[in-house]
Order: C-alpha cells, then structure tokens, then sequence
C-alpha cells in the first residue's frame, strides 16, 4: 500500500513515514516541497493520503477538494492541530474520510490508515449506489411521461403504452428508457415561429 504524506511538520512527518516504515507492506512517500498534492497523487498514485491543516500550499482543504472533483480522488486523512468542530465539517465536505487531532499518539495511525481506506471504500460504494438508484428513478420517471403522453396522444391504456415501447426497444435492440427518451424528444418538440 502507497501512503502519500503530505505533512510541513518535518519531525511529525520523519516519526510518521519511520513508524510506516516499519511495516513492510507500507510504501510511504513523503510530499516534496513546493509540490501540489494534486501532481503528487497524479505522479505517485497512493492508496491513501496523509494531510496536515497547515501545509503551505493554503488550504489543505482547497487541496483536497481539487482533488475530490478530479479523476484522481484518493481516501484522505487529515491531521489538525486542535479540535474544531467547523473545521471537521468542512473537511468531510471537502472529501477527507478520517478527521484526526495531531495529539493522537503516532503509534495509533496505522490503524487510522485502515480504517479510513474502509471509511473511504464504504463510502465509494454507497455513493455509486445513491447514484445508480437516482438513475433508476429518473429513467422511470422518463418511461412514465412517455407511457402518458403514447396515452394521451393514441387514446390508450398504460398496459398498451408499456407494450408499444417494450415491442419499439425489443425491435430495435435498444433499451425502453432510449426508446421513451426518443419518443419525448420527437413528441414535445416546440414549434418554430
């Protein structure tokens, strides 16, 4: 596992990337000065980034928030120097999966590490089921207005809506939701002036 470090902090980060160390299994890669964490994760990949509040680079959370709405996004956990409730906010806001105060003892960040990858994964994949399921709900709200609008315009019932673009999707190896989409679009097209 790669662990980005990106902390200005030189003895927390050299009793950090040490104790990481130590963990053969651990590749810990400690962020370069004058180094965005952005071209970082892009050049080295990490399974998971370690950030402290008050890297230079401003906004740690300005950081990590560029890097949530990238293609690069990585499970992020954040070190501060004293607990702040707002500040928590904002950094789960932001993307960051684990919110920890400096003060937590150093041979207490690997299980840290762990559980925010987990945090992180859990997250991952709760959110790509919110999306899948408002997809699904979208596509049936579109395969209704058309179900409505086949009725309304051929003066029938849901059933025979249904089955006329079942029997449109099936005959042209596509899927219902574009079959209704298509038909929406060509039905309440406005009329130019």
């Amino acid at each position: 596992m790669k662990v980005l470090l990106a902390d200005e902090n030189s003895q927390r980060a050299g009793a950090l990337a040490r104790l990481l160390e130590a963990d053969t299994s651990l590749e810990v890669i400690l962020l370069e000065a004058h180094t965005s964490l952005m071209d970082a994760v892009r050049s080295h990949a990490p399974d998971i980034v370690l950030v402290d509040i008050s890297r230079a680079d401003r906004d740690a959370l300005d950081s990590v928030r560029a890097l949530s709405a990238s293609g690069l996004e990585r499970p992020v956990a954040l070190f501060v120097d004293e607990d702040d409730e707002a500040l928590m906010e904002d950094a789960f806001a932001a993307g960051v999966c684990s919110y920890n105060v400096l003060d937590t003892p150093v041979k207490n960040v690997k299980p840290l590490l762990r559980s925010a990858i987990a945090l992180y994964d859990r997250f991952r994949k709760t959110n790509a089921e919110l999306l899948a399921a408002r997809k699904t709900l979208s596509d049936r709200e579109t395969i209704d207005r058309a179900k409505f609008l086949f009725m309304k315009q051929e003066r029938c019932r849901e059933e025979d809506a249904y089955r006329w673009l079942r029997k449109q999707a099936m005959q042209t190896s596509r899927k219902i939701i574009d079959v209704a989409t298509e038909y929406l679009a060509h039905h309440t097209r406005t009329p130019k002036a």
